[in-house]
């Protein structure tokens, strides 16, 4: 009896932790953006985005603190405000990985919607893209949607959405450093049985770069084989 309570205690520990870790309300709000943000704020920003490959935990620490600040009534500016979704998203993962653990996927995925939301509503991302915001909002769509829409497919629910998340995605592709989205939306177009569409994506991106190491597992595919078989067989005709 008394390990069992004395592990019912520790247990109710480790949720009370989990629990504690969770992203509050105010990451989540609508906030109207100035032209800068308040120094304090702007600190926090800046010293959370700093910690995010380094220390994942402080850095949702600072960037929460940043938001609560400005869910009273202190001023941020866009820049930093896209900061806080990207690195709020990016903290959810330990240091270096994809392994969550200073939060959890489902925290993920909402940051994400609401960064994706909040882009499209605004409408400018893929304006001025050769200024900081302007390569900013592309890179944050970019990481959300290709996050998102991975997540999605995992579950297997809604994939038709999860395409439609990519593909919008995919509009803000700079060049082969962004190509892994296009192994997400090939994930995807297998899952939903639509074979066709998904090798003429893997044939056009191998022969482009055959050491693409995201499609290695695809090229020997018994499918893929027998579908570029097929097409060297039109082609000759």
């Amino acid at each position: 009896m008394k390990i069992h309570l004395f592990c019912s205690w520790v247990l109710c520990l480790v949720l009370a932790s989990s629990a504690a870790r969770a992203y509050p309300p105010h990451v989540y709000g609508k906030y109207e953006l100035a032209e800068n943000s308040d120094e304090a704020v702007h600190a926090l920003v800046r010293e959370g985005a700093q910690q995010v490959a380094v220390e994942p935990r402080r850095a949702r620490e600072l960037l929460t603190k940043a938001l609560d600040k400005v869910s009273r009534g202190a001023a941020i500016d866009e820049y930093d405000y896209l900061w806080t979704q990207y690195g709020l998203m990016k903290a959810t993962m330990e240091a270096g990985t994809a392994d969550f653990g200073p939060g959890t996927r489902d925290e993920y995925m909402k940051v994400a919607r609401h960064v994706l939301q909040f882009l499209d509503e605004r409408g400018n991302t893929g304006d001025w893209v050769y200024t900081d915001i302007g390569a900013f909002r592309m890179e944050v769509y970019r990481s959300a949607a290709n996050g998102l829409a991975w997540h999605m497919m995992e579950d297997g629910r809604n994939l038709s959405r999860a395409l439609e998340i990519i593909d919008r995605g995919l509009e803000y592709v700079r060049g082969m450093q962004d190509y892994y989205m296009y192994d997400t939306k090939v994930r995807i177009l297998l899952k939903m049985g639509k074979k066709r569409e998904a090798w003429n994506i893997v044939a056009q991106m191998l022969e482009e770069d055959p050491d693409f190491a995201d499609f290695q597992d695809l090229r020997q595919n018994p499918d893929f084989l027998a579908w570029q078989k097929k097409q060297a067989a039109k082609n000759l005709q």
